[in-house]
């Protein structure tokens, strides 16, 4: 019975380990507003934040105008997030879209142009 507990607590013990190495160091969620709209602007959004170290998720609502992102905070801050939408043509509520960058995009996803 010895043996079996000591098996147990080595088991127990590595599968902790294993857990909060798997696990973000400081997981963070943030909700804010990307200009957009079509579905060509979602995938764009979703694949310029999902292309930044440290984001494991993000997901922009066509109707809501909002992208969902989680992210670890030790490897990215929200504000680099903002930036780089930004950077790729989609304005949010802190960083005014790049001109040139927007005015690449196709017509459906340029302001003042809505499907």
């Amino acid at each position: 019975m010895k043996a079996f507990g000591k098996v147990a607590c080595v088991i127990t013990t590595i599968a902790c380990l294993v857990s909060c190495q798997l696990s973000p160091k400081q997981g963070k969620k943030a909700e804010f507003y990307v200009r957009g709209n079509c579905g060509m602007c979602k995938e764009r959004i979703e694949a310029t934040a999902m292309e930044l170290k440290g984001v494991w998720a993000a997901e922009w609502n066509t109707d809501t105008k909002l992208i969902s992102v989680e992210y670890d905070s030790t490897q990215i801050a929200e504000i680099d997030i903002h930036k780089a939408l930004a950077g790729a043509g989609h304005g949010t509520q802190k960083i005014e879209m790049d001109t040139t960058a927007h005015n690449d995009l196709p017509e459906c996803c340029k302001v003042g142009n809505h499907m």
